[in-house]
């Protein structure tokens, strides 16, 4: 229900229909088709129906006959929102792409106006079938935005590289569609990532840059949000920018604590990240949205794999203190302190270099010229930094 809100959609009437062997034709049974007919015809200002699975094409076409409206499957409409939400051209450029190889897979059976000879410009020639030349235009037109889709990721590889470098930490926020992603984003590094109360609000990743005490700069990243039954052409569309969490140091995983499902969503995130092999990353699963339930629920760590588990409200900023200390827990483990002296003159090189891989704990400044530094850092970069202190 919330996907056909979300999709623009109002809902009139839902039938609850359990279907144990699809019928060929309509997918449905005669009986049902016949009364929902009925209903129709009884409300003309209806003018589409939404089946909350996949069936063919053909299937569609008779059922959209038989209604004389308009049908829609799940797949098509979450394609839809997406379409709607994506706002850098990236996301565009993918949502476009995964809504074209998803018609294409659906023109055999469309019709028989589909399978109608062709002829004139575009066409190979008399004898060529209009799915054929359908078929064709749309393989043109994913190639064409794939080729610029290459250019995009050329860019944003550029700058996921630049943040490797710099081994700052990594942390991924990861969870259901809805979940409050974004909104604890904004909360942990006071930025300002779109936020809206509604599905698939997030389709861009976004990563902002803020300060933990005892670790220094830390790279927060939201998201898409996973959804179950997810189409397989939107995970591949977004498949490298879930990639990303591949880089991470730890994940945040949000459920909604308002959402009496949150078990299944889990189960939903834990089968995607197995399905991408990043299901043994350091995990942190949070509770969000414990400001309107009442009572907050209680939850065990044996449900999550042991994986520690913090309540938080994101919007009220309840529970953000705990949650901090459980990420800074877990990347100090990649941290190292490390004490050296070195001149004045040299310090404001190696400061710049600290402060690219971590922070400084404590600096005295000498009679002589000199200064004690205690930094902590990334082990990744300790090498480099005792380098140049030597050196100084």
């Amino acid at each position: 229900m919330e996907i056909s809100r979300s999709a623009g959609f109002q809902l009139a009437e839902i039938w609850d229909v359990k279907v144990i062997h699809p019928f060929p034709h309509f997918y449905l049974g005669k009986g049902k088709v016949e009364e929902i007919k009925v209903y129709l015809q009884k409300n003309p200002d209806i003018h589409g129906v939404i089946i909350d699975t996949e069936i063919s094409p053909s299937q569609q076409k008779n059922l959209e006959k038989a209604f004389h409206v308009k049908v829609y499957t799940k797949i098509a409409l979450i394609h839809r929102i997406f379409a709607a939400r994506a706002r850098s051209s990236e996301g565009k450029i993918k949502v476009e792409v995964a809504s074209l190889e998803y018609e294409l897979s659906r023109l055999t059976g469309k019709g028989i106006e589909m399978s109608r000879l062709g002829g004139g410009i575009g066409t190979r020639g008399p004898g060529e079938q209009k799915i054929e030349t359908e078929r064709r235009r749309i393989k043109q037109k994913i190639s064409q935005l794939k080729r610029e889709l290459t250019k995009v990721n050329q860019h944003r590889e550029v700058q996921k590289s630049l943040r490797i470098k710099r081994n700052l930490p990594i942390v991924a926020i990861v969870g259901y569609t809805n979940a409050g992603k974004s909104t604890l984003l904004n909360s942990l590094t006071c930025a300002h990532a779109y936020v809206e109360d509604r599905l698939f609000a997030t389709l861009d990743p976004t990563a902002r840059k803020a300060f933990l005490p005892g670790i220094g700069s830390v790279i927060f990243t939201d998201t898409v949000g996973f959804i179950r039954e997810m189409p397989e052409t939107l995970i591949d569309a977004f498949r490298a920018t879930l990639d990303e969490i591949n880089d991470a140091d730890c994940l945040l995983e949000v459920l909604d604590a308002s959402d009496p499902n949150y078990l299944e969503h889990h189960k939903v995130i834990s089968q995607i990240l197995q399905d991408m092999a990043i299901s043994c990353r350091p995990k942190i699963i949070v509770f969000n949205k414990i400001d309107v339930v009442n009572p907050v629920p209680i939850v065990s760590r044996d449900w999550f794999d042991d994986y520690p588990v913090v309540m938080i409200s994101a919007e009220k900023k309840i529970g953000l203190e705990s949650l901090i200390e459980m990420i800074s827990k877990i990347l100090r483990n990649n941290r190292e302190s490390l004490s050296f002296t070195v001149s004045y003159q040299n310090f404001p090189k190696i400061e710049k270099e600290i402060y690219q891989h971590g922070f400084i704990e404590n600096i005295e400044y000498r009679n002589d010229g000199m200064v004690e530094v205690r930094c902590s850092i990334s082990r990744e970069a300790t090498g480099r930094i005792r380098q140049l202190s030597f050196s100084s």
